[in-house]
């Protein structure tokens, strides 16, 4: 297929010494320029080729590591036709040098890289890296699951397989993509190592938070050293102390929150509010990936739980002196009613802004005394200012939703609260107490999260483009990754409010039991008129006396507070577990012992076949395969985006064909991917081979109807199959 006709690319080749490129991309109308839509930085000896079916804007700068300045080598200019850009130049060298040719003339290095982009595609990633097992051409998955006698035998099986195919001597062959797989093998044919390649890969499974395997890298990790095991216990035991102190902090913080004496109610803010960030620090430290997956220390804790303590200290006690400030505390508190819209606002709008900055500071403080990144001064301002808009929009939000939340109840309750009829109507049942307590909780919750969310996208969209060091992602990957934001923060807002208010009213409950059972056993009180007075003792009218007392008609300065946290992005580097590319000695046949020779004639295929299919697909679909072993027809099927089956070297005449659910199960039906038609008469796209191959399919559409638009090799070149 003619790629020219679908695509419009630049092919950049840093052939410098030190120079770091920036290719930054703007869209084709943008007549500023100043912010660009994504950017890719391309080290010393590396390349990439840009493809849009779009036309683009582009210009290149090249970057040091001392201090020398930057370098614009390319200004802003429209594509106009496929273009090559070389840099080069050697070390020290103040403008290394660009040269610029057609494309069309260097066809090589286009199908290198054009390779190269489709073999990323279809390889699975782990921490930014490919996957290990992929790269041996394995199914991860498969292989955990067999005993280890046999996944050493399937590791070297999937390494000979893949050298044979990559080997630099043979046909088609690359150095690179060659040593790549050295290097897989050399970690995961190591016990200790592939145990902690499958706990990074589990940790690094989709949906975040909200996927089992990562859990189970986090609680019930692979460990097969002592040295692992040790690490292990000693992250558990200090991950529970992390979760006792957020607990305790939280218990604090509520506890003094409605006494009367405003400085119990001060330093519950201020030691409440330094457990909790300490807590929830040192919390985030156990459950990162490195103290996962490498070595846990116990000093590095103590730092962050240090770190955290003084940040939260400050945010409880900034919260504290600002609602203090805004509405009173303890004997000077106002009943909710009372207190404005932007006064809840404002209490929303001070702490959330205080304790945006005070999460940036602590996480910029951990990651550069702690994980000894390199966190520049430039980084910490912005990032502290993105924390601070991202916690003000998200206190305003919330302090306007329970304001108004407040006010609808307290107007209802209004024309009914006279003598005991207005107060059975409001504290009748627990049932109403609790559904008062989550009308006020949840909302609040729901929308400090959200709007935590999208703010923080936004601003980690506009820290991206202002930092040079960091790697631009496109606008679309932005919206994406703000959407799984907003429904991962929405359910943890709606947990935290439904948990809160569930345990407070819990609380309550139990001393509505202890002090009814305390009243009906009082001796000074006659028997008859405890249960027959004109105000009868019942679980009621003891649940009303407590609420008077516990002053829960009356504005807890907690209210108003604002939750809101910033976490600034991180310029993540791949993990050293999956780096790309591995220092490779010159002698290849010398790393291992096992290294396979390149015996096989030209064109001769390994006997073992396998089909992988990739959807990018609106529907669920699956991959159907039908082969005959022995004079025995089998059929297998499965169902998922980068599923694959392996075919054994006796199988004969395979068939392999596609199904998508709309919501029943239907066939692909066959399409012309080169001349952009359907096939007519319709039929089931059907793919067939006499003997085992080695295939990917892509499978991609919308909602109204998927087709297969590609179909490539073992090299990741696409075929001309039909």
């Amino acid at each position: 297929m003619d790629d020219q006709k679908y695509n419009k690319s630049v092919l950049i080749v840093n052939d410098s010494a030190d120079a770091h490129m920036t290719l930054y991309l703007f869209h084709r109308r943008d007549l500023i320029c100043w912010m660009s839509s994504e950017s890719r930085i391309i080290k010393p000896g590396g390349k990439y080729l840009h493809r849009s079916k779009k036309s683009f804007q582009f210009k290149l700068v090249a970057k040091f590591e001392d201090k020398r300045p930057t370098k614009k080598l390319l200004e802003v200019q429209h594509w106009n036709e496929d273009k090559l850009f070389k840099v080069t130049g050697q070390s020290g060298t103040e403008t290394p040098a660009l040269i610029e040719d057609k494309l069309a003339h260097y066809p090589g290095e286009k199908q290198i890289c054009l390779r190269k982009i489709h073999r990323d595609k279809e390889l699975k990633h782990t921490s930014r890296g490919r996957n290990l097992y992929e790269i041996l051409g394995l199914n991860m998955d498969k292989i955990r699951k067999m005993p280890k006698e046999e996944q050493a035998k399937e590791l070297k099986k999937g390494f000979r397989t893949q050298i044979l195919i990559w080997h630099p001597d043979r046909n088609r062959g690359d150095d690179e993509v060659f040593k790549e797989i050295f290097f897989a093998y050399e970690i995961l044919k190591d016990e200790e190592k592939r145990a902690r390649y499958n706990n990074l890969a589990d940790y690094d499974e989709d949906w975040r938070w909200f996927s089992l395997k990562r859990y189970k890298a986090l609680f019930w990790p692979e460990c097969v050293t002592k040295e692992q095991k040790s690490a292990y216990r000693k992250r558990m035991a200090l991950f529970a102390l992390s979760a006792v102190m957020a607990v305790g902090g939280i218990g604090l913080t509520v506890f003094t929150a409605g006494l009367v004496a405003p400085a119990l109610v001060a330093t519950g803010a201020v030691f409440g509010g330094g457990l909790i960030g300490g807590g929830l620090q040192s919390l985030q430290h156990t459950l990162n990936k490195n103290s996962v997956v490498d070595e846990f220390r116990c000093k590095d804790w103590l730092m962050k739980a240090g770190i955290g303590f003084v940040g939260g200290a400050v945010t409880g006690g900034a919260a504290a002196g600002i609602t203090a400030a805004v509405t009173g505390i303890g004997g000077a508190a106002m009943e909710s009613a009372a207190i404005t819209a932007g006064q809840y606002m404002g209490i929303g709008a001070a702490t959330g802004a205080t304790g945006g900055v005070a999460t940036s500071l602590s996480s910029d403080a951990g990651r550069k005394f702690v994980d000894e990144e390199n966190i520049t001064w430039k980084q910490v301002i912005g990032h502290a200012t993105c924390g601070a808009l991202v916690g003000t929009a998200a206190g305003l939000a919330g302090g306007a939703v329970t304001k108004t939340i407040v006010g609808a109840q307290s107007s209802a309750a209004s024309a009914t609260l006279e003598g005991e009829i207005g107060e059975q109507i409001v504290i009748r049942t627990g049932a109403r107490r609790l559904g008062n307590a989550l009308a006020r909780q949840v909302p609040r919750m729901l929308t400090e999260s959200g709007t935590e969310a999208v703010m923080g996208s936004v601003s980690q969209f506009a820290e991206e483009r202002l930092d040079d060091s960091m790697e631009n992602r496109s606008p679309r990957e932005h919206v994406t990754d703000a959407a799984k934001e907003v429904a991962a923060k929405g359910v943890r807002g709606f947990a935290r409010g439904c948990g809160g208010a569930v345990l407070s009213h819990a609380w309550n409950e139990i001393k509505v039991d202890r002090r009814l059972k305390r009243e009906l056993k009082d001796p000074s009180i006659d028997v008859e008129a405890k249960t027959k007075g004109s105000k009868p003792i019942s679980r009621s009218r003891v649940r009303y006396t407590l609420l008077k007392e516990d002053k829960e008609d009356l504005h807890k300065w907690r209210e108003g507070k604002c939750s809101a946290t910033y976490e600034p992005p991180v310029n993540e580097e791949p993990h050293s577990l999956v780096a790309t590319h591995s220092p490779v000695a010159d002698n290849l046949s010398t790393i291992f012992e096992d290294a396979p020779s390149d015996g096989q004639e030209e064109g001769e295929q390994w006997p073992d076949g396998k089909v992988k299919y990739i959807s990018e697909g609106a529907w669920i679909s699956k991959m159907i395969v039908s082969f005959s072993v022995d004079g025995e027809r089998k059929t297998e099927e499965v169902r998922g985006s980068g599923k694959s089956i392996d075919i054994p070297s006796s199988a004969r005449n395979i068939e392999v064909k596609f199904r998508v659910s709309r919501p029943m199960w239907g066939d692909i039906v066959k399409y012309d991917r080169f001349q952009t038609c359907w096939c007519k008469p319709y039929e089931p796209h059907v793919f067939r081979f006499d003997t085992p191959q080695v295939r990917t399919f892509t499978i991609s559409g919308n909602l109204w109807w998927e087709a297969v638009m590609r179909v490539s090799d073992e090299y990741h070149e696409e075929t001309m199959e039909m």
